[in-house]
C-alpha cells in the first residue's frame, strides 16, 4: 500500500498540475475571444463546460472506487502514464521541434470566432456576438474537452485522497483566475514547454509509484 503522505502529496500535485495545464488553454482562449464573442457567451461556455467536467470527474471517480485496490493502482498508473506521455510529447514539440504555442492558440481563437460569426451571418468583429446558447457552444466544447482530460487525472488522484485532490484543484483554479484577472499576457509568457515538462514528470513519477504499489500488492498477495 502506498504511503499516506505520498497519496496526499500526489493527489494535490496531480490535481494542481492537471487543472493548471488544461485550464490555462481555456483561460487563454476565453480572454482572447471575449471582445469578439462577448462576456456572456464566454462565461456561459466556461461555466457549463466546468460543471460538465465536474460531473465527469465524480462519475469516473465512482468507477475507480468500485475497483479493488490493486486494480486502482494499475488503473491510476495507466492514466498517469498516458497523460505524462502527452505532456512530454508537448514539451518536445514546443521546445525542440519549433512548434509555437502562440500560433496554436491563435488558430483556435480564429476557429472559435469564425464559427460564431458564420452562425450570426457576420463578416467582421465590429460588434460582439449576441448571447445565445449556440454562440456559447465553441467555448463550451473546448472547455469540456480540456475538462474531460483533467477529470481523468483528478478521478485517479481522488480515488486515493479526495480532500487533497479538491484542494489541489481549487488552488490551481484560484491561480488561473488571479493571473487571468491581472493580465492575459502573463498566461502567455509562461513557456508552454515548461508547463508540459513539469506536468509530464510529475505524472510520470506518481505513475511509477502507483505501478510499483500494484506490483508489490501482486507479489505479497495483498488486494
Amino acid at each position: 500500500m502506498t504511503d499516506p503522505t505520498v497519496l496526499i502529496i500526489g493527489s494535490f500535485l496531480l490535481a494542481f498540475k492537471a487543472i493548471l495545464v488544461e485550464g490555462s488553454e481555456v483561460a487563454i482562449l476565453s480572454l482572447a475571444t471575449i471582445k469578439q464573442l462577448g462576456k456572456s457567451n464566454i462565461l456561459f461556455g466556461v461555466v457549463a463546460g466546468g460543471l460538465g467536467s465536474i460531473v465527469t470527474f465524480l462519475a469516473v471517480r465512482q468507477i475507480f472506487l468500485l475497483l479493488p485496490a490493486i486494480v486502482i493502482d494499475f488503473a491510476t498508473a495507466i492514466v498517469l502514464f498516458y497523460f505524462s506521455s502527452r505532456f512530454l510529447r508537448g514539451f518536445i514539440k514546443y521546445k525542440f521541434r519549433g512548434k509555437s504555442f502562440r500560433d496554436k492558440m491563435a488558430r483556435m481563437e480564429r476557429e472559435v470566432v469564425d464559427k460564431d460569426l458564420k452562425r450570426e451571418g457576420a463578416t467582421d468583429f465590429a460588434q460582439a456576438v449576441p448571447f445565445s446558447v449556440p454562440n456559447s457552444l465553441p467555448v463550451l466544447s473546448i472547455t469540456l474537452t480540456e475538462g474531460f482530460e483533467a477529470s481523468l487525472v483528478l478521478a485517479a488522484a481522488g480515488a486515493f485522497n479526495f480532500q487533497w485532490t479538491i484542494i489541489g484543484a481549487l488552488v490551481s483554479i484560484l491561480v488561473l483566475i488571479i493571473v487571468s484577472a491581472i493580465s492575459y499576457d502573463y498566461l502567455m509568457r509562461v513557456p508552454r514547454w515548461l508547463l508540459d515538462v513539469l506536468a509530464g514528470f510529475v505524472l510520470l513519477s506518481f505513475g511509477l509509484i502507483f505501478f510499483a504499489s500494484g506490483i508489490l500488492s501482486l507479489i505479497t498477495g495483498t488486494v
